[in-house]
C-alpha cells in the first residue's frame, strides 16, 4: 500500500516526448487489465476457499491458468504491479517494485513448493517439472484437475481489486497532466 501511495504521488511522465508517455501510459493500463484478467482467472479454481468440515481434502489444481504456469496469482501480481510502477514514471519506483516483488515472492514460491511437494508428492512433482513457475511456456499441463467458480472469484473480490488499480492509474494519468 506504501508502494502504491508512492507511486501515485512520484506520477510524472516518463520521457519527453508525448507519444512515448502516452504509449507507456496504454501500456500500463494493459498490464493491470492483464493481471488483474489472470488473478480473477486464477482465483475462480481456489476451491480450497470451497472446502469445508471434517473429511474435507485440498486437491492439486492443474487446470486453468494453473495449467500455464504454477504460480498465476504472483504473476497477476507482477503485471499489475509492473503497469503501477511504469505509470509512476519514475525509475525509482520501478525497480523498487521489481527488487520487493522478486525479494518477497521468491522466498513465499520457495515455501510454497516445498509445503506442496510435501503435500501432493510426486503428482505435484510431475506437476513441478512439466509447468513453469512464473512465465507461461509453449506447453500446457495436461492432467487436468479444478473447474472454475465464477462465485468463488467474486467472493475474492479480484475484479473489484483490478477496478481499484485501474482508477489509481487513471489518477495517476491526471496528476501527470496536471503538474
Amino acid at each position: 500500500m506504501a508502494l502504491l501511495a508512492a507511486s501515485i504521488l512520484a506520477a510524472r511522465p516518463l520521457t519527453g516526448d508525448a507519444s512515448v508517455n502516452r504509449l507507456l501510459d496504454t501500456m500500463s493500463f494493459l498490464l493491470v487489465l492483464a493481471g488483474g484478467g489472470v488473478r480473477s482467472w486464477a482465483m475462480g479454481y481456489h476451491v480450497w476457499r470451497r472446502v469445508h468440515g471434517p473429511g474435507s481434502q485440498r486437491s492439486l489444481v492443474t487446470a486453468g491458468p494453473y495449467a500455464l504456469v504454477r504460480n498465476p496469482l504472483y504473476l497477476g501480481t507482477l503485471l499489475i504491479s509492473a503497469g503501477v510502477a511504469l505509470m509512476s514514471g519514475n525509475l525509482v519506483i520501478i525497480v523498487t517494485y521489481l527488487v520487493v516483488f522478486w525479494l518477497g515472492y521468491y522466498a513465499i514460491i520457495m515455501w510454497e513448493e516445498r509445503k506442496l511437494d510435501t503435500q501432493f508428492g510426486a503428482d505435484y512433482r510431475d506437476y513441478f517439472d512439466s509447468v513453469p513457475r512464473l512465465v507461461p511456456g509453449l506447453r500446457r499441463w495436461g492432467r487436468r484437475e479444478g473447474t472454475f467458480s465464477l462465485p468463488t472469484m467474486m467472493r475474492c473480490m479480484e475484479p473489484a481489486k483490478t477496478a481499484a488499480f485501474l482508477l489509481a492509474l487513471a489518477l495517476m494519468a491526471w496528476l501527470k497532466t496536471h503538474r
